[in-house]
């Protein structure tokens, strides 16, 4: 398993030099340096982790469903509405059918619905995880810097420290983690349609 809230948060306070924490449920006997920071984590945390899940295609955030048509149509355009999931963080695609062959059909994102004119609805998309020690130690390293960064702002802490902070996040950190998760993924961004398939395939070899 991997860290857990508590652990990521502490990890981010150790990164920007702040007093760490046993618990996010603070108590009087606590100091005042670990309330705030059990205060500043428990504002910025969520944040922090959907921030990250939105930036990539994460392996082991990914979730496949068929949705839910709701009965109100919308007012013009689309046929169909569709709800996301309430874990959704990022929609990836949509399909009309459980080969995920996709036809190019639109859809577009509208508050917590997915609007289409598909009859029937798949969704692949990025989910936000109950347990945030099920996701791997890349995606969690992005999730520590990002939220240490969030974190030396109402610590006010020097600027010069932020600005490091974030230069290793976006030139070191993220892109790292972006490769190593591409390589344990193998699919095309839009997958053929089976009328494409068939083309391919009673094509003559040059």
């Amino acid at each position: 398993m991997g860290l857990s809230k508590v652990d990521i948060c502490n990890h981010a306070l150790l990164k920007i030099g702040a007093d760490t924490i046993s618990s996010l449920d603070t108590t009087s006997s606590d100091t005042e340096a670990v309330i705030q920071s059990a205060k500043f984590c428990n504002i910025l945390f969520d944040q922090a982790l959907e921030e990250v899940l939105r930036m990539h295609k994460w392996n082991n955030a990914m979730k496949r469903v068929q949705l839910t048509r709701l009965t109100d149509v919308p007012a013009f355009k689309w046929k169909y509405t569709y709800l996301l999931p309430s874990d959704c963080i990022r929609v990836i695609n949509l399909y009309d059918n459980t080969n995920a062959y996709d036809d190019q059909t639109s859809w577009v994102v509208e508050g917590k619905n997915i609007l289409t004119d598909y009859d029937k609805a798949y969704l692949s998309y990025v989910s936000k995880p109950q347990d945030v020690s099920t996701l791997n130690s890349f995606v969690t390293q992005c999730v520590i810097q990002n939220l240490s960064i969030k974190l030396s702002v109402p610590m006010q802490l020097d600027e010069q420290l932020q600005n490091n902070l974030i230069q290793e996040f976006t030139a070191t950190i993220l892109p790292q983690a972006k490769s190593i998760d591409a390589q344990e993924n193998k699919w095309w961004d839009m997958e053929e349609s089976d009328t494409l398939l068939s083309i391919y395939n009673k094509s003559p070899i040059i």
